[in-house]
């Protein structure tokens, strides 16, 4: 599936001239090479353009973008058709030490490369008269890298020459330039393309149906996370357990030449494409709409995911509440006003290192309205305790990680599982559950660093879209709302809300409500799982604490008062009996009915006390 898309996508790519056309790639350039028509150097000149200024009001040089023949995909000592590399056209090296060039290293890697450019170049370029070809053929003729390590022009970049790209032009007619697309090199590239295509066998490709040559091998894919900065491949058979039927190499997955090239472009422009792509630990995700401009859907899915901040947050609320009203009340979310065609098919690609190839660890499609909704209703889901805030895709996956961990990766089959929810709209993985619930029964609250707490509004909104969704499916209509629900009578719930307010007792017992260690640190685990082994001990210190307020406190009866009140109302609600274990679902709401109490007093405090 994914190569299909990938090579419909090129097609749109082609259309609207945002790729090469076969045989040609986009190059960084830094510098253009005037030549003299007899092939000498009349000067060299630094093409980079200025930047937009920064956030500190700044610029910096950046190189211009050139389409090229398309670089050699071998490594080691080769070259190219019309060459871009300053030490293999050159046969030079700078070195820093003496600050000088030498046509010498221990290697004899820049004397390699240079004789293979000068052979290449000039058998390909044979025949050819116009100027700046004829210009260029005098050029490699008649460099010696030996007699010119102190030329002038050289000498003017010497510091930025290791990192320096090079096009040629004509001397005095800086407009005809080696590498025009109208120009010898460029149509002959063509023609050897056309007649390649000519020449192609009669293989059948698996992809597209067409006649056509099977590529031996594939080009790499790169930008993929954690691969090979070199590039990793996508299709690859190279050992004799992968062969069958005495087929080798990639004449096993019967792609053509033309279909990998514009599978692996596409897929290329994409992961380099910031607006087409994101990292999620060891994971690459791309996505992209089948459309001739698709920025306003993967702007609007990137926002939507807290992948990026194009849309502002405010309008961003705004679109996912008005959606979840349009799904809720049984209809199609209302895009026209967003000018997005919600019946536009959308895919969306996780991609993930293995060795030196990429594996494919899910890939999911369909109409941009049906992801759209099912987003809506993730963050929905998610929502507690009246938050309006949509959460991102890595503060979830973050809430998994331990928090003095640095080396913690979410597994990229939880991952996938967890995009397989939120894009289908279905139950999320009993993993996250799992993996959360741990998170808050062993972390422990950071007084340094307040964002780290057992329960934030990340970890329950997950413990409660797990909860809500799985109920949803299992037809049972009670659902855990988003804040305090006083008529909930699940005794895990309640269990929850009782540790939250022996906590809040005790730190009311205590001037300041300074205390090195609370009872939620001391029982929050064990009373989360086996209720009824600790919660006497815990009404054992509730009542002390309550003592304590009586006279510490100036108010300190009518505290007491209110915080016992509220400890009979749940004691009689789980009739004076705690369970004896919970399961995992009911462990998760024993941690929203924590949370729903705790919030519940806070907000209590910023209400000037204000009955509950």
């Amino acid at each position: 599936m994914l190569i299909k898309a990938l090579n419909e996508y090129y097609d749109i790519l082609a259309r609207n001239d945002k790729v090469c056309k076969d045989g040609f790639s986009r190059q960084d350039i830094t510098h253009m090479v005037m030549l003299r028509k007899d092939g000498t150097i009349s000067d060299i000149i630094n093409v980079e353009q200025e930047s937009e200024l920064d956030g500190k009001g700044k610029t910096k040089l950046q190189p211009i973008s050139v389409i090229l023949p398309k670089r050699t995909e071998k490594r080691g000592v080769d070259s190219s058709i019309i060459e871009h590399k300053g030490e293999r056209i050159f046969g030079l090296k700078y070195e820093k030490q003496s600050d000088k060039y030498s046509a010498k290293d221990d290697t004899n890697k820049a004397k390699k490369s240079h004789k293979i450019f000068v052979e290449k170049n000039l058998d390909f370029t044979e025949g050819m008269t116009s100027d700046i070809v004829a210009a260029y053929r005098n050029f490699m003729m008649k460099w010696n890298p030996e007699e010119e390590t102190t030329n002038k022009s050289l000498l003017k970049i010497k510091k930025d020459f290791a990192d320096a790209k090079f096009i040629f032009a004509l001397d005095g007619h800086p407009e005809i330039k080696l590498h025009d697309t109208d120009g010898e090199i460029a149509q002959k590239i063509t023609e050897l393309k056309k007649t390649i295509e000519t020449v192609q066998g009669n293989d059948i490709c698996a992809v597209t149906g067409e006649k056509g040559k099977i590529a031996v091998t594939h080009d790499v894919i790169k930008g993929v996370r954690n691969a090979n900065t070199t590039g990793a491949l996508m299709v690859c058979v190279n050992n004799m357990a992968e062969c069958s039927y005495g087929k080798e190499q990639a004449y096993n997955s019967s792609i053509t030449q033309t279909t990998m090239k514009h599978y692996t472009e596409a897929l290329n422009i994409l992961i380099a494409d910031r607006n087409h792509r994101i990292y999620l630990d060891d994971m690459t995700v791309v996505f992209w709409a089948m459309s001739d401009d698709d920025s306003k859907e993967t702007d609007l899915f990137a926002s939507m995911l807290g992948f990026d901040d194009k849309i502002d947050a405010d309008e961003m609320n705004s679109i996912l509440l008005k959606s979840l009203n349009d799904v809720n009340e049984g209809k199609s979310p209302d895009l026209a006003g967003l000018d997005i065609d919600k019946n536009v098919e959308f895919y969306i690609v996780g991609l993930a290192p293995n060795g030196s190839r990429i594996a494919q660890k899910f890939i999911y499609h369909d109409k941009f309205g049906n992801i759209f909704s099912h987003i809506a209703r993730h963050q929905a889901d998610m929502m507690i305790d009246n938050s309006k805030e949509n959460v991102p895709m890595w503060r979830i996956f973050r809430e998994l990680r331990p928090p003095k961990s640095k080396s913690y990766t979410t597994p990229p089959p939880l991952m996938a599982s967890v995009f397989s929810a939120i894009i289908n709209g279905t139950r999320y993985p009993e993993a996250l559950l799992e993996n959360v619930i741990r998170r808050v029964k062993t972390d422990r609250d950071d007084k340094d660093d307040k964002k780290n707490v057992k329960v934030n509004y990340v970890r329950a909104g997950i413990i409660k879209a797990c909860i809500n969704r799985k109920d949803r499916y299992s037809k049972n209509k009670e659902e855990i709302k988003m804040a305090l629900d006083i008529e909930n009578n699940n005794q895990a719930y309640l269990c929850g809300r009782l540790l939250a307010v022996a906590e809040k007792i005790q730190m009311e017992s205590v001037k300041g409500g300074d205390l090195n260690r609370t009872v939620k640190d001391t029982y929050f685990s064990s009373a989360c799982a086996n209720p009824a082994k600790v919660f006497p001990n815990i009404m054992k210190l509730e009542q002390y604490h309550l003592e304590k307020i009586k006279k510490n406190n100036e108010n300190g009866v009518g505290y007491a008062i209110r915080y016992s009140k509220i400890v009979s109302e749940i004691m009689d609600k789980i009739n004076y009996e705690f369970p004896k274990t919970l399961s995992l679902d009911e462990q998760g709401k024993f941690i929203i009915g924590y949370y729903h109490q705790e919030q519940a007093f806070y907000k209590k405090k910023e209400t000037n006390d204000k009955e509950i």
